[in-house]
């Protein structure tokens, strides 16, 4: 008599039960110079002038589905307004989103992780290798890091959760 009480109690429990709820977000940004590559990447015209790329990657799990997860990058373009970190004329802004998947670097620093972000209205992926759990770099087309210049580098650092 007791189970006949219970099975449906734990039935009832299950359906009523919250789905997993997908971690926060992890949110990394950067501000890189506006070069050939990430102009490539981000499909930035070369006949626009640009000399900064503010970049807001925001990368969710989702426990779930692995393998289902996705992103959206936020980033504006164009020329740096002097004495301050904006731009001229507020710059332009866009955004992409798509999926994302962690693979292991066999390259030049194996062991290494590799984060590889795929637009859903793009051909190129963007390849970012993880230096740590709170640093990104920027890969070029053929896997190497990029090098920045005296202004700006091509490492996204994590944002704290309360920023």
């Amino acid at each position: 008599m007791k189970k006949s009480v219970w099975l449906p109690l734990l039935l009832l429990a299950g359906w009523t039960a919250p789905d997993l709820v997908s971690p926060e977000p992890e949110i990394f940004v950067a501000a890189t110079p506006c070069d050939a590559v990430p102009r490539h990447l981000l499909a930035i015209s070369a006949n626009v002038d640009c000399e900064m790329i503010k970049w807001r990657l925001t990368l969710r799990r989702d426990p779930r589905n692995l393998g289902r997860d996705d992103f959206k990058l936020q980033y504006t373009y164009g020329m740096t307004k002097p004495g301050t970190q904006g731009f001229m004329n507020d710059g332009f802004s866009k955004e992409i989103s798509g999926k994302w998947v962690i693979s292991k670097n066999t390259g030049k620093t194996p062991g290494k992780q590799i984060f590889t972000l795929q637009s859903t209205s793009s051909q190129s992926a963007i390849n970012l290798l993880q230096m740590n759990d709170r640093m990104l770099h920027l890969l070029d087309t053929q896997g190497n890091l990029m090098i920045g210049n005296a202004g700006f580098s091509y490492t996204f650092n994590k944002q704290n959760a309360n920023l």
